[in-house]
């Protein structure tokens, strides 16, 4: 019987690093739909990737690249950091900037030097519940404030693919506001003959 419980215990605990896993892919998945569409609090690290970006709250960075989520106590009020993830399996470095309350200021797009890379620091592991509810909470902001900047110009039918995106986000707030939200851009969508058509949204083809 105890042999029997532990082992439930193990199967436990090595699907929770699975499903975290699958949780953040539709977690980065959102936050991509979201950009540009929302107001953001959470800042790309590669302009050509949907991952790594950093969200800064609760006093720490967090970190997320394509398949984890880093962590480090937010110390950097008017420093800089250099800070080392992986990425696509490959060692990633960025320098950022801070202001004097501690968010993200400056980020550098160039290549760290070697001796940046040796001062660089690695944000520790942190794909849990606890992380992801952090991303969940920032992404239905961002949900909240989405701005319907295209509404009077723009296609809005990309707009809805976009925020139907996020339906795969477990949480009961995030299918609500985007239930709102999408009612607002279906409205556009009939009202569009009659508003004289709209023009496709840069990049849209």
């Amino acid at each position: 019987m105890k042999n029997s419980a532990l082992s439930t215990m193990a199967l436990v605990f090595l699907a929770l690093p699975a499903f975290a896993s699958q949780e953040l892919k539709n977690l980065i998945a959102c936050h991509e739909a979201l950009d540009g569409k929302s107001e953001a609090r959470t800042q790309k690290l590669n302009l050509e990737s949907p991952t790594p970006f950093v969200l800064n709250a609760n006093k720490k960075l967090y970190f997320f690249t394509d398949t984890s989520v880093g962590v480090l106590p937010n110390t950097y009020a008017n420093k800089s950091l250099v800070v080392q993830l992986t990425e696509k399996q490959k060692p990633f470095y960025r320098a950022l900037q801070f202001q004097k309350n501690g968010d993200v200021g400056n980020i550098s797009f160039q290549d760290v030097t070697a001796e940046q890379k040796a001062t660089s620091e690695a944000p520790k592991a942190q794909l849990d519940e606890s992380s992801l509810k952090i991303l969940k909470k920032e992404l239905l902001r961002q949900m909240n404030s989405v701005t319907g900047e295209y509404q009077n110009k723009y296609d809005p039918s990309g707009t809805i693919e976009s925020l139907n995106i996020c339906r795969k986000v477990d949480l009961p707030e995030m299918q609500k506001s985007i239930d709102k939200q999408v009612a607002f851009y279906e409205k556009l969508v009939k009202n569009k003959k009659s508003s004289g058509g709209y023009r496709k949204a840069p990049g849209v083809k």
